[in-house]
């Protein structure tokens, strides 16, 4: 596996201003990671992020290029937010996520994660998610055909609270029915609809094309403000790989048994000050990854 981060973990400081897109990758290359994956809202102005459109922002694009080519990180792929719900603007998302399958292809990404609804999207009831199904699985369908025009795998991640756990990603797997339509595997992200993390990271990781690790603080009771309330009401709170309440390496254990071998991203969304949690959760995984092997 190639281990490396995502660039969502960098999001605090890529904000402020106290880390910038070159001293980014300058870290990177400083602690050895083997990838940066994109999330694309990383490098939006602070409050701009839910309308950013990277594949359209030139600047940053060009800056991304120089980054790559000085410390030899390569980009590993590409996630972005969008909407295949039904309505109005449902088509231009689609054509967005399309503009980033190209995005891909310049970067020499083979992989891309979409969303298909609004990630604070959360369900009201049973026919909700029903009604929005078809419309969910033609617009995958559709930007998996123009991926796989391109040698670009496309995917859908457990990712908020409406298309997540594993019974209705693999659904959707089975409907979209396109060889080039995989998951993108997040093992702690389940927690979000109280899907068990252990069952449902071994379900999905037979139809993943890349593989996020995170790990998180759980309470049954809120203890206070930043605290993340599941879909059952529970809540869930970011923090460094190996310190929470996960059993990081026993997950880390079944991405290894179940033969995947492609790219594995950290996310750290932590409390804890930002270098310090990628710099230590990478350090856990590679030794959790050496004690496994």
């Amino acid at each position: 596996m190639k281990i490396g981060l995502s660039s969502y973990s960098f999001r605090p400081m890529l904000a402020d201003g106290r880390l910038t897109l070159e001293t980014l990758f300058d870290w990177l290359q400083e602690h050895g990671a083997e990838h940066l994956e994109i999330a694309t809202f990383s490098f939006a102005a602070p409050g701009t992020e839910a309308g950013f459109d990277l594949s359209a922002d030139e600047a940053v694009l060009k800056r991304l290029e120089a980054a790559v080519a000085r410390t030899g990180v390569p980009i590993s792929g590409f996630c972005l937010g969008a909407s295949f719900l039904e309505g109005e603007g449902r088509q231009g998302q689609i054509e967005m996520v399309k503009r980033h399958v190209d995005l891909c292809v310049r970067f020499g990404a083979r992989f891309l994660r979409h969303d298909v609804v609004p990630w604070a999207l959360r369900l009201t009831d049973a026919g909700e998610f029903e009604r929005a199904f078809p419309f969910i699985v033609e617009g995958c369908r559709e930007v998996a055909e123009f991926g796989a025009q391109h040698g670009v795998v496309t995917s859908v991640e457990d990712h908020g609270f409406f298309m997540n756990g594993a019974e209705r990603l693999l659904r959707l797997v089975h409907a979209v029915d396109h060889a080039n339509f995989r998951l993108t595997v997040d093992v702690g992200n389940f927690l979000c609809v109280d899907d068990n993390p252990y069952v449902a990271t071994r379900r999905t990781l037979p139809h993943a094309s890349f593989v996020h690790v995170k790990d998180f603080y759980m309470r049954r009771a809120e203890p206070g403000p930043g605290w993340l309330r599941t879909a059952g009401g529970e809540f869930i709170r970011g923090s460094v790989f190996g310190y929470g309440d996960l059993d990081t390496k026993a997950l880390l254990r079944s991405v290894v048994a179940s033969g995947y071998d492609g790219f594995l991203s950290l996310e750290y969304e932590g409390a804890e000050p930002t270098l310090f949690g990628c710099e230590v959760g990478l350090g856990n995984i590679r030794r959790m990854l050496g004690e496994i092997q």
